[in-house]
């Protein structure tokens, strides 16, 4: 059996998410028109109640927040009955069977706190709530009708129109490609070629489709599309543009200029370009709150991705940009406002945002005068970053180089040089002696920092002993006595004078102290020989 459609009061996708968006927007002109739109949906179809219900408790905060002539009192009932509706409507969607079941167990079952069942027992039968109270569980309703509806469904929904737009463009493209380009002849042939008959019908298709499509849909699926890689930035970086002079190449210009006047001819010149304008500096310039300025994020594009971005920009501004105070004002020019490409360029500085600014100054010779200091700046910023990255990355190569990986013939060259010096200043027969027994581990011994001890906590036989450093007899050194001479080199001390000790002590019980000194912190790495 073929499943009926269901009819909905949105005409699209995007246009129910646009709704979404309003009704949790901190603007409160964009709230006041999300509850505008659920209204005009009220008189298409029936809503589901969770909308009804977000739009309710929206349309009674924008009543409290603006207080035009209404009292406190009048604000507790107004408030009290929107979170009865609320909790009934949701609440008795769950009411199935025979025998009618409690509100509290209902609400359990679908996540909804208990304190807002009390709520609306309070303000049904008891004292009515503190305003105080109201506003509160006004606010957590919409957090939770926002976590329990609107984000599931945002995540259930498919990306229907972003999918034909791209399906659109894709098939566009494709006839474009196989039309053959050719120079304008004298006398214009009277009857067209096959190539240029299916071009014209995939114009004219790729019109209608465009013409239908929401405002809404142009900035939530139109231009991300044509700013995904394979579109107006080639996936091959051959034929992306480069720093510093963002020219972008003929070849993409020629496939995509004759697209883009298309689609601003359906949608509106003005709002086509703005809004394109506006999605390309947000991909160049991240929100430099979250990782600091100049500094690049994780979302940030690869440089001949956005030189190619920088490079549309340029094109844009170049056909259709003119300043107001021009000499020679641009014949195809509109009004194109860059006061928020601007604002978003300074407030995320780095290199992308400063070719972006240098591009605006090309453009407006007043505009040029005032971003002079801050074009400046960042430059002078990046220059001082780009040598501290590289004095950083000679440091790490010297230290790399210093420390390196040995070699075998290393190891055992490096080996030979220590025991030569051993027996220099200890004599031959330390060389024998400080070589710890065939079972016993290097890692069973540890140094005593109070006694100046090392001591084994592992014996394996009688013969087992510790090392401990030379000191003088004043010390109580392993000396014959006190007037015996400092010994001349590294001496085993006997297995009965060893002392037991919890793990991680040393001497009597004490907890050594592992911490660097202070004055280590400020040790640069090219300065330790």
């Amino acid at each position: 059996m073929s499943k009926q459609p269901k009819v909905v009061a949105w005409t699209s996708t995007e246009e129910y998410l646009n709704v979404s968006e309003c009704l949790y927007s901190a603007d409160i002109a964009e709230r006041k028109r999300g509850v505008a739109i659920v209204k005009a949906w009220r008189a298409r179809s029936r809503l589901p109640v969770a909308i009804e219900a977000t739009a309710s408790l929206v349309e009674m905060s924008i009543v409290g927040q603006e207080r035009n002539g209404v009292n406190i009192t009048q604000l507790r009932h107004m408030y009290a009955m929107a979170l009865i509706r609320f909790v009934n409507t949701i609440v008795d969607l769950e009411q199935r069977g025979t025998y009618a079941q409690s509100i509290v167990s209902l609400a359990g079952r679908i996540g909804m706190p208990a304190w807002f069942v009390e709520l609306r027992h309070a303000g049904t039968h008891e004292t009515l709530p503190s305003l105080a109270a109201l506003q509160s569980a006004c606010h957590q309703a919409l957090g939770w009708l926002n976590d329990y509806y609107w984000n599931k469904q945002t995540r259930t929904l498919p990306p229907d129109t972003q999918i034909h737009v791209r399906e659109a463009l894709s098939k566009y493209l494709a006839v474009q490609k196989k039309t053959p380009v050719t120079k304008r002849a004298r006398k214009p042939s009277k009857k067209p070629t096959s190539a240029q008959l299916a071009m014209e019908a995939a114009s004219d298709e790729l019109k209608q489709f465009i013409s239908n499509l929401h405002q809404d849909a142009v900035r939530l699926c139109l231009i991300p599309v044509l700013l995904e890689p394979g579109f107006l930035v080639p996936k091959e970086k051959k034929q992306r543009a480069a720093f510093p002079e963002c020219k972008i190449p003929q070849a993409l210009e020629a496939q995509w200029s004759g697209l883009l006047l298309l689609l601003a001819e359906c949608i509106g010149e003005t709002l086509f370009f703005e809004e394109l304008l506006s999605a390309t500096v947000a991909i160049l310039t991240p929100d430099a709150s979250e990782h600091g300025i100049f500094e690049l994020s994780d979302s940030t594009p690869s440089s001949s991705h956005a030189a190619t971005l920088v490079s549309w920009i340029r094109w844009v501004l170049e056909a259709h940009y003119s300043s107001e105070d021009a000499e020679d004002a641009n014949e195809a020019a509109i009004p194109i406002n860059i006061d928020g490409v601007l604002e978003s360029c300074l407030r995320n500085p780095s290199y992308f945002s400063r070719s972006v600014l240098k591009v605006l100054s090309q453009f407006d010779v007043e505009l040029k005068r005032d971003l002079k200091p801050f074009v400046d700046y960042m430059g002078k910023a990046l220059a001082a970053l780009a040598s501290m990255d590289a004095a950083e990355k000679n440091s790490a190569a010297k230290t790399t180089r210093k420390i390196g990986v040995m070699s075998e013939s290393a190891m055992e060259q490096e080996e030979r040089l220590m025991a030569e010096r051993l027996e220099k200043h200890f004599g031959s027969a330390a060389v024998g002696s400080a070589q710890l027994d065939d079972g016993q581990d290097e890692s069973s011994m540890e140094v005593d920092e109070v006694s100046g001890n090392t001591q084994s906590t592992q014996p394996n036989s009688a013969t087992d002993t510790a090392i401990s450093p030379p000191t003088d007899s004043a010390g109580g050194a392993s000396g014959s006595g006190s007037g015996s001479a400092p010994v001349s080199r590294w001496s085993y001390m006997p297995q009965s004078s060893w002392s037991t000790c919890p793990i991680g002590t040393v001497g009597l019980g004490d907890i050594p102290c592992l911490e660097w000194p202070a004055w280590t912190d400020d040790v640069r790495p090219e300065l330790v020989s």
